[in-house]
């Protein structure tokens, strides 16, 4: 039977020693704001946005959420950047993904447009931080690996190309695994997921990933937003897995806030 990961209970375990670390910063004189530019109505972001706020505020730092409307345009988007890069009460921006389908061509001209140092969710070039769902994967693999006792020597990722997989297979190869890029359009999926000792999943498409595409025992990361690119029936035949709500999210977000601490 597999083990199930809790994201939610590692994240709040995560918390205690964010906040002992908040604390030592404002001895110091030190008081961490971040600001999350949320563009349109997206509901799942919205909720999204709303749980970075309270943990962040739990550990004692500051999230501002600016609201932005669905018809902005990247030239607004990019101006308010710029007043939130002059600030030096902010520590850190993000802009809540995805973004409305009229400027989503523009994504990375408007990521690339915050300052590096306060590029805390570490999309743009040059960024200084490491993506907070990167970190957060790396973390739960570490983890899986100790708890199940299973040596991991190759590692597919499934949507390799995308804004998750293309810094995560990169860090993974940093840290010496063989990996195993594929996309779902890939012809041969199936065949190369069979490889992975390890599978993560982040392509947005709902039980992409079947029983039969997952190597029997291997470890298995659903970073798949907001459904779940794992079908729940692989939990049968795998040795780790994260579910879908509270596995990956939860850490992420712990990761974001490390980020901010390490804004100073």
């Amino acid at each position: 039977m597999a083990i199930v990961f809790d994201g939610k209970a590692y994240s709040l375990k995560k918390k205690i020693l964010l906040t002992s670390g908040m604390k030592l910063l404002k001895e110091r004189g030190k008081y961490l704001k971040m600001a999350t530019i949320l563009v349109g109505e997206d509901s799942a972001s919205k909720i999204y946005v709303n749980l970075k706020k309270k943990y962040i505020e739990d550990i004692g730092a500051e999230l501002d959420i600016y609201n932005l409307p669905e018809k902005s345009t990247v030239d607004e988007i990019k101006s308010l950047i710029q007043t939130l890069n002059e600030d030096e009460t902010v520590s850190g921006i993000m802009v809540q993904l995805p973004l409305p389908k009229s400027i989503l061509n523009s994504k990375l001209q408007i990521i690339n447009s915050i300052k590096p140092e306060k590029d805390v969710d570490g999309l743009r070039d040059g960024s200084k931080f490491t993506p907070p769902t990167v970190k957060a994967v790396l973390e739960i693999l570490s983890l899986a690996i100790n708890e199940t006792q299973k040596e991991v020597n190759s590692v597919c990722v499934v949507g390799a190309t995308g804004m998750v997989g293309k810094p995560l297979v990169k860090k993974l190869i940093e840290n010496e695994y063989s990996v195993i890029g594929v996309d779902e359009n890939t012809k041969t999926l199936k065949g190369k997921t069979l490889k992975g000792d390890a599978l993560i999943s982040a392509t947005g498409v709902i039980n992409l990933i079947s029983p039969d595409m997952v190597k029997s025992d291997a470890i298995v990361i659903d970073v798949g937003s907001p459904f779940g690119d794992i079908d729940p029936r692989v939990e049968e035949n795998v040795s780790f897995i994260t579910p879908v709500p509270g596995g990956v999210g939860p850490v992420t977000i712990s990761c974001l806030a490390e980020n901010l601490l390490q804004t100073v």
